[in-house]
């Protein structure tokens, strides 16, 4: 996706910004320009789409890749015993996929 469409989806406000509420609160209600953003890096098709899988519930979470329906995932590097670091990860991984902005700690 071209800078263009970031522009779109974020509607004039500062990236930076929304990143640094993304990081403050992955969770939970965001502002209107970080909630379409959030939507859409989520909104992938299932067969290589990012995303988090709970190994140990309210303990442990693990990245993984969907690889389709009804086909098992493939575990990625990076387990997480925080659910805001998991958010966090994920969040990085899919601007650096759709816009390729590598997101700094």
């Amino acid at each position: 996706m071209a800078r263009q469409d970031l522009e779109r989806l974020i509607q004039g406000k500062d990236l930076d910004a929304l990143v640094a509420e993304f990081r403050a609160k992955p969770t939970g209600q965001h502002s209107a320009a970080l909630q379409r953003l959030v939507n859409h890096i989520r909104s992938e098709s299932m067969d290589g789409k990012l995303a988090l899988l709970c190994t140990k519930p309210h303990e442990e979470w693990r990245l993984v890749r969907m690889n389709g329906r009804a086909k098992p995932m493939t575990l990625l590097d990076g387990i997480f015993h925080n659910l805001n670091d998991a958010e966090w990860a994920i969040f990085k991984l899919r601007m650096k996929r759709h816009f390729d902005i590598d997101l700094a700690d």
